[in-house]
């Protein structure tokens, strides 16, 4: 029962952290490509997973850090979407 307990704490941190992280590079550094991103939550949950040294934990973090961060990444692409939308000139709204 403990082991349910710390896992469902530890994958709630690190996938609140994962959606943190990756929906900021996303955001403010737009140029990163996004596998790059994905590969590095996968890199984390993967080590993660190592240090806690949970039998089947780690493929487990690895496909949540990737579900999780990829969705981070939506949200911020379609955040910059949004805005690069609505920035227009105020003389194009004249004619």
């Amino acid at each position: 029962m403990e082991f349910l307990i710390l896992t469902g704490i530890l994958l709630f941190i690190m996938g609140s952290l994962v959606l943190l992280v990756s929906g900021l590079i996303t955001f403010f550094f737009s140029k990163v490509h996004f596998l790059y991103i994905l590969a590095g939550s996968a890199t984390v949950g993967a080590a993660v997973g190592m240090f806690y040294g949970f039998g089947g934990f780690t493929v487990v973090a690895v496909v949540v850090n990737i579900i999780l961060s990829s969705i981070a990444i939506g949200l911020a692409k379609y955040g910059l979407y949004l805005k690069a939308k609505t920035d227009i000139e105020p003389e194009s709204l004249l004619s």
